[in-house]
């Protein structure tokens, strides 16, 4: 409470008597003064007669200690009032926290996020228009703050002054009266002598000064942590659209890079074929399996050629054993003389011919046919196990990057594509639909 001292000796005398002058009420005992003769001052000879009078029913210090409440009581108005316009700052704190947590969870999960469409637009309108602004608020705070405590000064100060100051705690107790302007000069200083000399008075009076401390030492609002918390909490956190975009960047960027470097490593990596082969560390195992799969198709074709000739030979002697059977069926006894001789000769001659073919043809088979199973015996030691693989990696060449990421990797291309979601672009649809060669 502010207070206005005036001093006694600035008021007009001839309206307010001085203590003495035989005007003024001195409490409910008054009738029991005795008649005290006035020294040549002015100022009665014998107060303590007075003070004595009055001790039992001083209503001045009940006066004061209902100051010192109403005092308190209104430190407690102010901070219910600070506090009520406080809330909608921390609720707005509370808001700009949930959004920056939102944010922080979309990006760290997109494809969660994004399957809520009402998540998507939620993202979209902190992207475009951000999350909120803590400093205006929290400076509108500051100065909320600032004059509670000035407030807070002025009350535990004023009641200070009325302990300190005579002249202070003289105009405060005429203040309370019915008729604070009709009261005498007298009268006043009456009241402050008798508040100042009796026992209760003067507790009343302490106790203006300890209200005063406990005022001065009063605790702000608790409202004021929990609003410094979540502002610290949310420094250094998405705040402007362009805070939300450049976090949105940092997750995108990656993986615009990855999709680009897609290429026939990443085949070779998912399935395996680019370590090491063991037995041989300086190939791979996609470089092992393409060399098996030639030598095995050079086996097979040797295989095929020497089939090839295995069935040429045996065909030949096939018709040399069927001509031999056809000559040696013929029957002779159509002929006669001469002519069955020179005919049985000519047979028999052709007979040997065709013995002679099978004869040199029938070794030529036999190393040919030897060939042939020492190249399946060959073909059977070779390790095909790679060859699903490496089948598999050839039918990957042929793919677009969404396709490789949907066979390989759909997790991370639920991920791409939710990103893409959030910034409300297509900057990744070229990139995957792409291929690797």
């Amino acid at each position: 409470m502010a207070v206005t001292v005036f001093k006694p000796e600035e008021q007009n005398a001839s309206q307010a008597p001085t203590l003495g002058m035989g005007s003024g009420t001195f409490g409910a005992n008054a009738q029991q003064r005795k008649n005290i003769a006035q020294g040549g001052s002015g100022r009665f000879t014998n107060l303590q007669q007075y003070v004595q009078a009055n001790e039992a029913n001083n209503p001045n210090a009940q006066l004061l200690q209902r100051e010192a409440t109403a005092r308190q009581g209104e430190l407690g108005t102010r901070q219910q009032e600070f506090t009520r316009q406080a809330e909608p700052i921390k609720s707005g704190f509370q808001a700009i926290r949930s959004g920056q947590q939102f944010v922080q969870s979309a990006l760290e999960n997109p494809t969660q996020i994004v399957q809520t469409p009402s998540n998507i637009q939620r993202f979209a309108g902190y992207r475009t228009q951000g999350i909120g602004d803590i400093e205006t608020p929290f400076n509108q705070l500051q100065t909320a703050r600032a004059t509670l405590g000035t407030q807070q000064e002025q009350l535990a100060s004023g009641l200070e002054t009325i302990q300190r100051d005579p002249n202070a705690l003289q105009n405060y107790l005429q203040s309370q009266r019915a008729n604070p302007s009709l009261a005498t000069r007298g009268e006043n200083v009456l009241d402050r002598f008798l508040t100042q000399s009796t026992e209760s008075g003067q507790r009343a009076i302490a106790g203006l000064g300890t209200t005063a401390g406990a005022i001065r030492s009063s605790q702000a609002p608790s409202i004021i942590g929990d609003i410094e918390t979540l502002r610290t909490q949310a420094q250094g956190k998405p705040l402007s659209s362009a805070d939300v975009g450049n976090l949105l960047t940092r997750k995108i960027t990656p993986e615009e890079e990855f999709v680009r470097s897609i290429n026939p490593e990443y085949v070779s990596q998912r399935l395996g074929l680019s370590e090491s082969q063991p037995d041989n560390p300086r190939f791979t195992k996609l470089e092992a399996a393409k060399a098996r799969r030639d030598t095995v198709n050079r086996f097979n074709q040797r295989i095929a050629e020497t089939d090839n000739a295995i069935t040429n030979i045996t065909n030949q002697i096939n018709s040399s054993n069927q001509k031999i059977n056809e000559l040696e069926n013929i029957d002779f006894n159509n002929f006669e003389g001469e002519e069955r001789r020179n005919k049985e000769l000519e047979t028999s001659r052709e007979i040997d011919r065709e013995n002679e073919k099978i004869r040199k043809l029938q070794p030529q088979l036999n190393n040919i046919s030897f060939d042939n199973n020492s190249l399946k015996q060959g073909l059977s030691r070779i390790d095909l196990s790679l060859q699903p693989k490496l089948e598999e990696y050839e039918r990957g060449l042929a793919l677009n990057k969404q396709q490789l990421l949907q066979q390989y990797d759909p997790t991370r291309l639920s991920r791409i594509q939710a990103l893409q979601q959030l910034a409300g672009t297509n900057q990744f649809n070229s990139l995957l639909s792409g291929g690797i060669q």
